[in-house]
C-alpha cells in the first residue's frame, strides 16, 4: 500500500509528503487566492508521466546495454475548455543521444519502459489520448505502435 499526506500550508498552498518524507509544493495561481508557490496539481500529473517513463525507459536502455549522454523528456497537453478541464490530449517527446545508439534500439527500450512497464502512463491513457515521438541522435520520429 502507498500512502501520501497532503497539508495546507495557508491560503492554497499545499505541501504533499510522501512515505520517506519527500515534500512537493503545491499551489494556485492568484485568480484562485494562490501564492504560486508551488507546482499546479495538472502539472504535476504531467510530470509524474514524463518522470515514471524516463525511469522506465533509462532503466531499460540500462539492461539493453545501450549507452546514452543525453536523455530528456518534454510534454505538452491540451485541456478542454468545459468544467472538469481534464487532459484531452497529451504529447510526449523524448530527447536522447548517445554514440551507437540508433532509432531501433531506442525504439525497443521505449516499448519497454514506456508503453509495457510504466505504471503512470498505462493508467493515463485511458483517460486521454497520448502520443509519443522521440529524437535520437537529432533526428525525430513520431512513434506509431506496430500491431503484431
Amino acid at each position: 500500500m502507498y500512502t501520501v499526506n497532503v497539508d495546507w500550508k495557508g491560503k492554497m498552498r499545499f505541501d504533499g509528503t510522501d512515505a520517506d518524507g519527500r515534500v512537493v509544493a503545491m499551489d494556485a495561481s492568484a485568480i484562485y487566492g494562490g501564492n504560486n508557490e508551488g507546482v499546479r496539481p495538472m502539472e504535476l500529473m504531467l510530470i509524474s508521466l514524463a518522470g515514471c517513463t524516463a525511469i522506465e525507459v533509462c532503466h531499460a536502455m540500462n539492461k539493453m546495454r545501450l549507452s546514452y549522454d543525453s536523455f530528456a523528456v518534454h510534454v505538452e497537453a491540451d485541456r478542454r475548455e468545459e468544467i472538469p478541464q481534464v487532459f484531452t490530449v497529451i504529447r510526449v517527446h523524448y530527447v536522447v543521444t548517445g554514440q551507437g545508439l540508433s532509432l531501433e534500439k531506442f525504439r525497443k527500450a521505449f516499448e519497454l519502459g514506456a508503453i509495457k512497464y510504466c505504471s503512470v502512463a498505462n493508467m493515463v491513457k485511458k483517460a486521454c489520448e497520448v502520443a509519443y515521438a522521440f529524437s535520437v541522435n537529432g533526428e525525430r520520429h513520431e512513434y506509431e505502435r506496430q500491431e503484431a
